[in-house]
């Protein structure tokens, strides 16, 4: 009983923590994608805590093939590097946000949301690619 109560939690904040990240001004994850993204948190600390109780890593190891195989197929449609980046960064970090989840890891979890939030937010500015200057009608 007190391990499904467990896992009910670990689903409910890996899918918190998605939603954290799409809250601001300028979000690190679109809010029109946030229920795709939180489905992937929750989907990924589903199969973290199945593996844990399996003993095996290759159900979590599977997990990071796949997001490599849509990362490299999402690299060869742009040509952009910096707009490549930064559609196949959240991705990642929901991924890795899902996997502390469902390993227990809460705390890392919030740590890494955090983390996340603010370098993807201004990611733009570490790598000197500015935001255009709106311009206002005359």
């Amino acid at each position: 009983m007190l391990s499904a109560i467990a896992f009910a939690i670990k689903m409910v904040l890996a899918a918190a923590f998605v939603v954290l990240l799409s809250l601001g001004k300028d979000a690190t994850v679109p809010r029109d994608r946030v229920g795709f993204y939180a489905l992937l948190s929750v989907v990924t600390a589903a199969i973290t805590a199945v593996s844990q109780v399996l003993n095996s890593g290759m159900l979590a190891g599977a997990v990071f093939v796949v997001i490599g195989f849509i990362s490299y197929s999402q690299f060869q449609k742009e040509g952009d590097l910096f707009g490549t980046l930064q559609a196949i960064a959240p991705l990642w970090v929901v991924t890795v946000i899902g996997m502390c989840s469902g390993a227990g890891m809460l705390l890392q979890a919030g740590f890494l949301t955090f983390l996340a939030y603010y370098l993807l937010h201004y990611f733009p500015l570490l790598l000197g690619h500015e935001k255009e200057p709106e311009q206002t009608e005359t």
